[in-house]
């Protein structure tokens, strides 16, 4: 199995990216499946570290059962060990760690427009987005960087499609029978 990891600060535009992504990908034909972690830590109380990475590690098994060759995942890494112990659980024979830029005062205005005034955690999650567009800078576990700074996520898709093409590994997902 091949995981494309998708990371970046809230607001960087993960969710949108890896959805087109994802829809063009299974409109060529080309088999995939997507898990975001977002949505699996979407419970109260939250879960700990290590039952969110076994999580992880079952869909990843499930996918990888089900004939799936490539894996695309959404998560925000905060810092190099999380992102070693996600790669450890999904279990990737290969994978493609890309990170989503954008100014940090972009991701702020951006969780700020699209979160509800009356939800209680909207300026914590504005602030924390903003510290993580600087920091998440420093990682070193990430392959490639592409800026969402004026762009649309079909744009920034496109070009992860490009770099999934061309990654060495990339043959046993099916892109050498398809061209578009």
């Amino acid at each position: 199995m091949f995981a494309l990891l998708l990371t970046g600060p809230p607001g960087a535009g993960k969710t949108s990216v890896l959805t087109e992504l994802h829809d063009g990908l299974g409109d060529a034909g080309i088999a995939n499946a997507l898990i975001e972690l977002d949505e699996l830590e979407r419970c109260y109380p939250p879960l700990d570290g290590g039952r969110l990475l076994r999580h992880v590690a079952m869909l990843a098994d499930s996918y990888r059962e089900a004939g799936h060759t490539l894996l695309l995942v959404t998560a925000t890494i905060e810092d190099d060990a999380y992102g070693r112990a996600l790669s450890e659980a999904i279990g990737a024979d290969h994978r493609l760690t890309v990170r989503l830029d954008a100014e940090p005062d972009t991701v702020r205005r951006r969780v700020l427009d699209r979160e509800p005034e009356t939800w209680s955690g909207r300026e914590q999650l504005a602030t924390d987005a903003h510290r993580l567009a600087i920091t998440m800078r420093d990682l070193a576990c990430v392959d490639l960087v592409l800026s969402t700074e004026g762009t649309d996520p079909s744009d920034v898709a496109a070009r992860l499609e490009v770099a999934l093409r061309e990654h060495p590994a990339a043959r046993p997902i099916g892109f050498d029978g398809i061209t578009r």
